[in-house]
């Protein structure tokens, strides 16, 4: 559909207003093409008006009972109190089983028996809002160990924590995003091409046009795009532009197919700091040796991630120290977040690697995961070295006194999963198929069409209260 008929078909089917620009710039087309009507136009008018009189916007302050609210009311005590039950409502329970090294349930911790935790993971000495969510003042947030420590301290228990910083959320998918690349010959004479104008690419690709700039998202490791009718007599070098979210990803030029003879290779480094709305750039020209190759040919560049760091003896070992160790994991702005599609559902960055190579060394590990969304978990669900599990979503500003609450069992996780954890993003239907319903190539989407097999049900959760 156009942005004409797009806006009809939204307003007629009530979406009244549109936070973007569809609507100011195409309903008075629509209007004049007859997709909608002068009467349509009113009622989402009728809507909006009616909302912003019992806001009191159009009555005198005396009479509006928001305009008492002073500036004094902010960080109310009550608030923070609102706060922290909220946050030990809502994390579900995923896995609690008998730990080797207690001989009893996982969780939660036992004191007596506890007296050593170390707290692993990128979120461990974080806090995670998310989108929408104002500044907090820092006296009234808590991280995973600022609240294990608080909640130690007013209980008067014999138990250490020891931070060991480990683990990134670097991305997996659009780690880096081709722009544009040059054809550079023996002679000097450059040819520019717009990478995202492909003829053919790996399933999963799209190609997104935002603020009039057109990229190519969903890049993950191995994917690849093709291009028609290079021309590689006499071809010196390839200098690509890129934007990049993680430095030490490669390229790989290959001819005919993404398995062909590589012609030119190189790694994706960015020299520059921070970044702007679309990122940082990089430059990466790679010298080509064309194998005796000539005349026009279809080339296929081939992406690869950045190589996954290992977890460092010295962080294993204070996990082995450790009568418990607990993983702080999940995804953060960089990787969940509003307009940030999930191309690839696992952990970010070498957090999967992290928790595997952690449990390895301290049979009595859990994790505890706080990610936009299902991630996907069958890489360490099942291992006997992992008793616990608990998920939830960005949990607000008491989310670290809140976990430490749920650890110590102070609070009994009740909270049942509003997702279906899907064992792999694979076992979904194309990343542009919108259809729910299950087709003849598909397992469909959601708990009501989705028929496969899955990590953990809609509505799942466990609590440590015995039924």
């Amino acid at each position: 559909k156009d942005g004409v008929e797009a806006t009809a078909m939204g307003l007629k089917t009530g979406v009244d207003s549109d936070c973007g620009g569809e609507y100011q710039q195409h309903a008075i087309t629509a209007l004049e093409r007859g997709l909608m009507t002068e009467a349509d136009i009113d009622r989402a008018l009728i809507n909006m008006f009616t909302i912003r009189m019992r806001l009191g916007e159009f009555d005198p302050p005396s009479i509006v009972p928001y305009a008492g609210i002073k500036p004094g009311i902010i960080n109310d005590p009550s608030h923070n109190d609102l706060a922290i039950l909220t946050a030990v409502k809502s994390p579900v329970l995923l896995k609690n089983e008998i730990s080797k090294t207690t001989e009893a349930k996982a969780l939660p911790l036992d004191p007596s028996v506890i007296k050593k935790i170390a707290i692993l993971g990128p979120h461990a000495d974080k806090i995670e809002l998310g989108d929408y969510s104002g500044p907090v003042e820092d006296s009234i947030k808590t991280t995973p160990q600022e609240g294990l420590e608080q909640f130690i301290a007013e209980n008067n228990l014999d138990v250490e924590v020891v931070l060991a910083g480990s683990g990134n959320t670097e991305r997996r998918n659009d780690f880096f995003t081709p722009m544009r690349f040059t054809t550079i010959s023996n002679n000097g004479t450059e040819q520019e091409y717009n990478a995202a104008e492909y003829v053919d690419a790996a399933s999963g690709l799209i190609v997104a046009s935002r603020f009039g700039r057109t990229s190519i998202r969903g890049i993950k490791d191995g994917d690849w795009t093709a291009y028609g009718d290079i021309d590689v007599t006499e071809l010196d070098s390839i200098r690509f532009n890129f934007t990049v979210a993680t430095n030490g990803g490669s390229v790989e030029v290959r001819v005919s197919s993404p398995t062909g003879n590589i012609i030119a290779s190189g790694k994706v480094e960015s020299t520059q700091q921070g970044g702007g709305f679309f990122g940082r750039q990089a430059t990466l020209t790679a010298n080509v040796n064309t194998l005796g190759i000539a005349g026009p040919q279809d080339l296929y560049f081939v992406y690869r991630e950045p190589e996954t760091p290992a977890t460092d003896k010295a962080t294993l070992d204070i996990a082995k120290s450790a009568d418990v160790a607990i993983l702080f994991v999940g995804t953060d702005q960089s990787t969940g977040r509003e307009e940030s599609d999930r191309f690839s559902l696992k952990l970010p960055g070498n957090q999967e690697d992290l928790i595997k190579a952690v449990a390895k060394v301290n049979p009595n590990t859990i994790v505890v995961m706080q990610t936009m969304g299902m991630v996907e978990v069958e890489g360490f669900r099942h291992n006997p070295n992992i008793p616990g599990i608990i998920f939830t979503g960005y949990n607000g500003q008491a989310q670290g006194y809140a976990m430490a609450k749920i650890l110590f069992g102070d609070e009994n996780p009740g909270g049942k999963t509003p997702l279906t954890w899907y064992k792999s993003v694979e076992d979904l239907p194309d990343f542009n198929d919108y259809s729910l319903r299950k087709g003849p190539e598909n397992n469909g989407r959601t708990y009501w069409y989705f028929d496969g097999d899955v990590s953990y049900e809609f509505g799942f959760g466990l609590s440590y209260t015995s039924f």
